[in-house]
């Protein structure tokens, strides 16, 4: 599939998506009449905004890398939620009076299908195969299996006893959230150790998934609890915890993926934590002071009074900036790092290895190749120094298979040092003019560093 089709394939599906909501709610509300409860509603309304989200999220990303299988995901799970909805309306306006429509009940049991599906594929699947759409390696496709395990456990017990009074299929659909919730944590886990071999960058964006990903296993398991628990509780809230986990992910992979405005997320826990805390006094501050002064006005007028209100607002305005920064310098004092031996002992071995990279040349080839074959999404990279040949390259990354895309060579001035070779990429997206030109003047910096340090002749020891 060329790269055009896949994206207007995307779109294509991100405007049926959309399409699909003003068609579902004419259907329910006009032509069947539904009452819909309010639970009933916030889930449409949930399905929706999830639909959408990754819908979108998944034809930008596609937009840019083709072939990327969080994006195809992203994109054919909101189409199939989305499509899940429209179906549910269809299979109403089946049983409504004066509309003859056939396969009603057949429609509503797939629209559980898809909307199972496009709900819990992407929560599960996105996290292992995030962020170049593979897997770590082949021992994870046992925690692949158990999601889709899982989303057929509950896809039979949901369509075999849809009133969840059979004890069997009430099991079997427990076991089938339990297995969804392993295969969460498990991709929550693949985004651990893919952390520990990350760069820099790649860390900040995997902050956001695993941030994400978090949401969704806590609300999973709260759901869970509550149910259990104190069901008819939880119920109220339980559209507010479904939409904000559902479209967590999305909105987390594609800024990682596209990254594109690739905030700090650690400012913005930052802030958070402020002007929360901020809120929440100064609510306090308002109603308890608002209180007061009424009493007191009461108490010498014989009346309420607006002057209460006014007083309280100017005491609030008076108060805003002393209270936020206060609360600012007591965040930054518990939450940034600690100058601590640790701390420091890492920056100083940082800085020693940035210095080591350039005076000691096959450290500095080296990552080059590494950073290179890790920024571009290749699966393989080789370095060729000093006329090593095709089947010997000096130096490798991932998995080099020989059959390079893009080639560029080493220049130091007029002097050729060798070429840094890159295979064809994870996701297929080809090499930009751009990147071909960025990677050469890496290259020729680089060549430049390999230069000085053949040149350069180690000191000879100081007499004293």
């Amino acid at each position: 599939m060329t790269p055009r089709r896949a994206r207007a394939i995307a779109w294509i599906c991100f405007g049926l998506t959309v399409l699909s909501i003003p068609v579902s709610v004419f259907i329910l509300l006009r032509l069947a009449h539904t009452q819909l409860t309010t639970q009933d509603f916030w889930n449409v309304v949930g399905s929706f905004t999830g639909a959408v989200a990754f819908s979108a999220m998944g034809a930008l990303i596609l937009g840019r890398h083709p072939r990327h299988a969080i994006g195809w995901t992203f994109s054919l799970s909101g189409l199939a939620t989305s499509m899940a909805v429209l179906l549910l309306a269809y299979g109403e306006l089946a049983r409504t009076p004066g509309f003859y429509l056939p396969a009603g009940d057949f429609v509503s049991r797939l629209s559980s299908v898809l909307i199972q599906s496009g709900i819990f594929v992407p929560l599960t699947l996105g996290l292992l195969l995030f962020p170049d759409g593979r897997l770590l390696s082949r021992r994870w496709w046992p925690a692949v299996a158990t999601s889709l395990l899982g989303l057929v456990l509950r896809l039979l017990s949901e369509n075999i006893d849809p009133s969840g009074k059979d004890p069997l299929w009430d099991g079997v659909n427990t076991a089938g959230v339990l297995l969804t919730i392993g295969s969460t944590i498990a991709g929550l886990a693949a985004l651990t150790l893919r952390w520990r071999n990350a760069g820099s960058i790649l860390r900040q964006q995997l902050k956001w998934m695993t941030a994400a990903a978090t949401v969704v296993v806590v609300a999973f398991v709260a759901d869970i609890v509550g149910n259990v628990w104190n069901q008819q509780a939880i119920r109220p809230f339980e559209f507010l915890v479904f939409i904000v986990s559902y479209t967590s992910i999305p909105l987390a992979a594609a800024m990682s993926i596209l990254r594109y405005g690739l905030y700090e997320i650690d400012f913005i826990i930052n802030r958070a934590i402020v002007y929360v805390s901020l809120t929440a006094i100064l609510a306090g501050v308002y109603a308890g002071f608002t209180a007061s002064l009424q009493k007191l006005f009461i108490a010498l007028t014989g009346q309420s009074s607006d002057a209460a209100i006014i007083i309280t607002v100017a005491l609030i305005a008076t108060l805003f900036t002393p209270v936020r920064n206060s609360l600012q310098r007591l965040v930054d004092s518990r939450f940034k790092d600690r100058k601590d031996l640790e701390r420091l002992l890492t920056s100083l071995e940082a800085d020693v290895g940035a210095v080591v990279d350039v005076i000691y040349g096959p450290r500095l080839a080296e990552r080059l190749v590494k950073t290179a074959q890790e920024g571009a999404g290749a699966t393989g990279a080789a370095m060729f120094l000093d006329g090593a040949t095709d089947g010997s390259p000096s130096f490798t990354a991932g998995d080099w298979t020989g059959e390079a895309e893009l080639v560029v060579p080493l220049r130091a001035g007029d002097q050729e040092l060798g070429r840094i070779a890159l295979t064809a990429r994870r996701h297929g997206a080809p090499y930009t003019q751009r990147e071909r030109e960025r990677l050469q003047r890496a290259a020729d910096l680089v060549a430049i560093g390999l230069s000085l340090a053949r040149e350069r002749r180690p000191l000879e020891p100081a007499v004293t």
